[in-house]
């Protein structure tokens, strides 16, 4: 396998996801102390990185943290790393990106936190449409009506029309025949002695325009009783998940972009390492040519040494790729102009501090009670909770109050009909059941009973995936802590390695297949050793993500 296939699969192996995934250990690090200073290296390219102590013995792996390096080993391998090509490539440059800025920028340009928002708002709207459906119904009408000619007709015959009745407050007497008053001839008399006459036929004409003014009342007495409740509560509890939802959101897109920002950070580092493997690999491509002009070396030899040239090439024109690949990324991600992006966070500095975390089972505890995520099912369990009591309501009759109020001209009210304005009232209450009701209702509590259980397990699920989460972080955070003392000293280890080789390949005591392992060890551990920093600043993000520890209130709301 050639040096560039090496380099490209140890950077790919390394990148992690864009998406928030589970994060490493709750152990702290030992703070690394300042460098001391260290002497300029010397020599050819190859010996950029200066040989460590001999007295430091070599690091085994063991089950669980080791102990930290002394203070004078510490600042000795820092020291030797910050003034290697590597440590100097990445060295952190004036107004360049970190990953803070990236984190508050994405947060100020995400869209799904702007969609988490409106969520909100919906949820907001609801509640006030809840509130709004149990005021008492309020309705005014007014109406203008053309009507055709009509009449009510009593008929053609004749009535009598008597003047008085008795006046001493007895029965009504039938009429009789008397003289008439001037006593001239005979006449019909009422009780009173007063002649009966007789009327023209009855008639009552119905007015041809009609004007009303209606005013209703109706108040759910019943609703107020069995469902007003519940039915505040549900819209309630989920205006309340939306908003845990979207606090949710906002730290997994500040998690996003930092991971996203590390990514970018390992191709950086791997062009470094690979533009300095390559200034080597060309310096050892002529003296493997100076060594063929003097009959020392075979043809064979200077081919094999030029292949690991042109395979060193490629992989840098590969990895120039993916970071500009991964830096489109980011400003897609910040919404700004691509462009090339310098390293502005020194990553061979300590990193922030997650001061003193508890056991794996006390961080999974943790991580189950705080994360946003699961306390928004949890509210979106309540409210479907309260729709289900909510709906339970219309199992029951149904009791309504109402009154009415109207001013008409006429008012049907009174008879006879005549254009006329009067006003008129009703109230009274109602009792209503309907058995269709019934069925639909049990039908909807069924389906937000299954709604509900399907949210359930939703939760459940992410429970568990919380877990895995958190153990995988704890357990990446264990091995970046090793692995930034074991691959630093590995470092230096293969830099003296292939220091040596090249001294020996100079004075014939080397082949070249030892000098292209050599470069290629000296390659892999300058990855690893900056990727190992890289993976603690992972693993802290990732941690902080998993356990519900990052505070969302950092965050900026999203842009209108």
């Amino acid at each position: 396998m050639t040096s560039s296939t090496l380099i490209l699969a140890a950077l790919l192996a390394a990148a992690p996801s864009s998406r928030a995934l589970p994060t490493g250990s709750a152990l702290v690090s030992a703070p690394v102390p300042a460098p001391k200073a260290a002497p300029e290296a010397t020599g050819a390219a190859s010996d950029a990185t200066a040989q460590p102590p001999r007295d430091v013995p070599r690091a085994v792996p063991t089950p669980t943290v080791r102990p930290a390096l002394t203070d004078r080993s510490a600042a000795e391998f820092e020291a030797t790393l910050r003034t290697s090509p590597l440590g100097k490539g990445i060295a952190p440059v004036a107004g360049g990106l970190t990953g803070d800025q990236v984190a508050e920028r994405a947060i100020d340009a995400a869209p799904s936190i702007g969609i988490q928002q409106m969520a909100i708002e919906r949820a907001a709207a609801r509640v006030d449409q809840t509130l709004v459906s149990f005021l008492p119904q309020i309705s005014g009408k007014a109406s203008y009506t053309r009507l055709s000619k009509a009449a009510i007709n009593f008929g053609s015959g004749a009535s009598l029309g008597a003047a008085t009745g008795p006046t001493d407050g007895s029965a009504f007497q039938p009429v009789v025949v008397g003289p008439c008053p001037g006593g001239v001839g005979q006449c019909v008399l009422d009780p009173g002695g007063v002649p009966v006459g007789v009327t023209p036929p009855f008639k009552i004409d119905i007015p041809l325009n009609s004007f009303s003014l209606q005013a209703q009342l109706a108040i759910p007495i019943s609703d107020y009783i069995l469902s007003l409740s519940p039915a505040r509560r549900g819209p309630i509890a989920a205006r309340e998940s939306a908003e845990l939802a979207r606090d949710a959101e906002r730290i997994k897109v500040e998690t996003d972009a930092r991971l996203a920002y590390f990514n970018w950070l390992r191709s950086v580092t791997a062009l470094v390492v690979l533009h300095d493997a390559l200034g080597r690999s060309e310096a050892r491509l002529q003296d493997v040519q100076n060594l063929f002009d003097a009959g020392a070396a075979t043809r064979s030899d200077v081919l094999r040494v030029d292949a690991l040239v042109s395979a060193q090439q490629a992989a840098i024109n590969d990895t120039q790729a993916l970071r500009k690949v991964l830096e489109q990324s980011l400003s897609v991600m910040m919404n700004e102009a691509p462009r090339p992006y310098e390293v502005g966070e020194d990553l061979l500095a300590a990193p922030p501090d997650l001061g003193q975390l508890p056991e794996l089972d006390q961080m999974v505890d943790e991580a189950l009670a705080s994360r946003l995520e699961l306390r928004s099912l949890k509210r979106a369990l309540d409210s479907y909770e309260e729709g289900i009591k909510a709906t339970r309501a219309s199992y029951y009759p149904r009791l309504d109050a109402f009154a009415e109020a109207t001013y008409a001209n006429p008012n049907q009210r009174f008879f006879p009909l005549s254009a006329v304005w009067r006003g008129s009232w009703s109230a009274g209450v109602q009792l209503s059941y309907s058995i269709n009701q019934t069925l639909m209702t049990k039908a909807q509590v069924r389906g937000l009973k299954a709604d509900k259980r399907e949210l359930t397990l939703q939760a459940e699920q992410m429970r568990r995936g919380i877990r895995m989460e958190v153990v995988q972080a704890y357990t990446d955070r264990v091995r970046a802590i090793q692995a930034i003392e074991l691959n630093t000293r590995s470092l230096a280890s293969s830099a003296e390695a292939y220091r040596v080789a090249s001294e020996n390949y100079k004075a014939g005591a080397a082949t070249t297949n030892d000098i292209i392992d050599a470069e290629g060890e000296q390659i892999q551990a300058g990855l690893r050793t900056i990727n190992a920093h890289i993976d603690l600043r992972v693993a802290n993000a990732r941690l902080l993500y998993a356990s519900g520890r990052r505070n969302p209130s950092t965050g900026k709301p999203p842009r209108k």
